[in-house]
């Protein structure tokens, strides 16, 4: 065992950070860091689905309504158990009731078939109401795969439904809320409807789902996103979800407070990230890619058109102020636009042009926050639409609080996005009846106080990320020397509502960790167990990632460690202990006061 003089700790966010422990403190920006063990797309995601070969149904029984239910609608009420040995077919409305548990194990995998012109019309869905569970235990080895039944070649956005849960939390239009489309289910019009008041509410969990070729439109214009979301409750698990080629909304939530890490959202048609009616959650480690072939087919509709944005989000659809107001956070997002690497927004055709608009449109009256993300290859990167959206972000009067953020994000592109006009300056855009906070807002956006990196390499490739518009491939991890790479800030206050945690277990063999006192004035130690010996090097940095305090080299040996500095001299703040080694890096915050 061997000392050093050393600090740690988390700030003032340590007891939030004891209730949730959900956002992960990373030192990069974006989804993913380069090395490869650690990408965690690997091994469960699929990029080209349409030239796939997947298994024929060898149950068409189990999860069709058509011809085993009653009406379209098939009932689960007690707990029904999938096997991974069977393929599934699946038609028609599969609904859990409350008190029913649907359970998919690793490795199932469904092929859906929808038909509307069908009697009863076959919406092939699954749906969960409220007080029901859903349990998709799929693995990075062995996900679980809900995709279209038509042949390799033939499948298109639309050819099955998707996933709906309904929860108990709140949201801000009522207590008996319907998704849209669901009304005009002869069989059963009060399906789907959700809201309530317990916003610890539990409807299951998912795990390493890939969902293919959904979207299916209930009636015209009303389609079906990949997961809806109605006011699912923080005790509902969700990570490692990819949907891809879907015709409407990639994910979306309405009111809730349910978090998710680790989503794809890959070359559908209208919003990758959809948020309204008071969701507070937050979302860490997350992609998604725009595809110039698939987009929003309303997208010049005289009424109701729909652009396609990686964000879009609403208080609700009047954009009043009812509560809770729609404030999650997304943190570590790679979001990759229509605009070619290399290429300019000019070079698109005029429907891609007109289809596509902005990487982030937050408007009536959202308070939406995206924090450490990626984002490149936009016509417009963020759109701010209303005046009750300006002055809650504080754009409008050049203020920088932390209600609603839009901090610490690369850009990359925007000199190559729209030319400037009235209403947008090719980073920044706002509605005509806001012009006059045009150049105010983009000024906002790229103070220093935001600490937004806007343009600080060339749209072009191998300069951000490896190669992540590969159509059948891509690579979403950085280069080596990728601007992403350093720069990340996780001391939000809004972070810290969901609970900050310091990565301490990304070196694999430590455990037990207690570091005391913290704050902390004079000295200041961290105890922590590992199960192997290894080299390491620690360090004490600043929020700018400054070395202030080099620790030198050590031995961690197996059994108990303890590291202790002397702290007296330092300057009151927030500071980094960083120790890194041959198992990975531990990153802790601490205060000296």
């Amino acid at each position: 065992m061997k000392k050093i003089t050393q600090l740690l700790m988390l700030t003032g966010l340590s007891a939030v950070a004891a209730k949730a422990q959900f956002i992960e403190q990373v030192n990069y920006i974006g989804a993913l860091e380069t090395d490869p063990v650690k990408d965690w797309t690997t091994g469960w995601t699929n990029f080209n689905p349409q030239a796939t070969s997947y298994a024929a149904i060898t149950d068409d029984t189990t999860l069709n309504a058509i011809t085993t239910g009653s009406g379209g609608i098939k009932n689960i009420t007690g707990t029904r158990t999938l096997n991974a040995t069977a393929v599934y077919g699946l038609k028609g409305l599969i609904v859990v009731r409350n008190g029913g548990t649907l359970i998919i194990p690793a490795g199932t995998l469904i092929r859906a078939e929808a038909d509307v012109n069908a009697t009863p019309k076959n919406y092939a869905s699954i749906v969960v109401e409220r007080g029901g569970k859903i349990q998709i235990n799929g693995t990075k080895t062995s996900p679980v795969v809900i995709t279209s039944n038509k042949a390799s070649g033939a499948r298109t956005r639309g050819d099955w439904g998707g996933i709906v849960i309904s929860g108990r939390a709140r949201n801000n239009q009522g207590l008996d809320v319907q998704v849209e489309g669901f009304n005009n289910v002869t069989a059963d019009p009060n399906l789907a409807k959700f809201g309530g008041t317990d916003d610890n509410d539990n409807s299951g969990s998912i795990t390493y789902l890939r969902m293919e070729f959904g979207g299916l439109a209930f009636e015209p214009n009303k389609e079906i996103n990949g997961l809806t979301l109605g006011s699912v409750g923080k005790g509902t698990t969700l990570h490692h979800i990819q949907v891809s080629f879907i015709n409407d909304d990639g994910f979306e939530w309405f009111g809730g407070n349910v978090n998710a890490k680790h989503l794809i959202s890959y070359r559908i048609t209208d919003d990758d990230f959809d948020t309204d009616f008071g969701w507070g959650g937050a979302v860490q480690f997350g992609i998604a890619v725009r595809d110039t072939t698939q987009y929003d087919l309303t997208y010049n509709a005289p009424s109701g058109a729909s652009t396609s944005e990686t964000f879009e989000s609403d208080n609700d659809a009047a954009g009043s102020g009812k509560t809770p107001y729609t404030r999650g956070v997304f943190s570590n997002m790679t979001v990759v636009g229509p605009v070619q690497i290399g290429s300019t927004y000019s070079a698109l055709g005029t429907v891609t042009k007109a289809a596509f608009r902005r990487g982030a449109r937050i408007r009536r009256n959202s308070r939406l926050s995206i924090i450490n993300s990626v984002f490149m290859g936009y016509r417009n990167f963020l759109m701010y639409d209303g005046d009750s959206t300006f002055r809650a972000s504080g754009a409008r009067d050049s203020v920088w609080n932390e209600n609603m953020l839009f901090r610490n994000n690369l850009i990359v592109n925007s000199t190559a996005a729209a030319a400037a006009g009235s209403s947008n300056t090719g980073l920044v855009e706002v509605a005509t009846a806001n012009a006059s906070f045009l150049n105010r807002f983009d000024g906002w956006v790229r103070n220093a106080a935001t600490q937004n990196k806007i343009n600080t390499v060339a749209y072009t490739a191998k300069t951000v990320l490896e190669d992540p518009q590969n159509a059948t491939a891509p690579n979403f991890r950085p280069v080596t020397g990728s601007p992403a790479l350093s720069g990340s800030n996780f001391t939000y206050s809004r972070l810290a509502e969901f609970g900050v945690f310091n990565g301490l277990n990304t070196i694999e063999t430590v455990s037990g960790v207690n570091l005391y006192p913290n704050p902390a004035q004079d000295n200041i130690n961290l105890e922590f167990a590992s199960t192997q010996s290894f080299d390491a090097s620690a360090r004490i940095v600043d929020l700018t990632g400054k070395t202030v305090m080099s620790l030198g080299n050590l031995r961690v040996n197996g059994g108990l460690n303890t590291l202790s500095a002397n702290i007296s001299n330092m300057n009151k703040g927030i500071y980094l202990m960083v120790v890194e080694g041959s198992k990975g890096r531990i990153s802790q915050r601490f205060i000296v006061k």
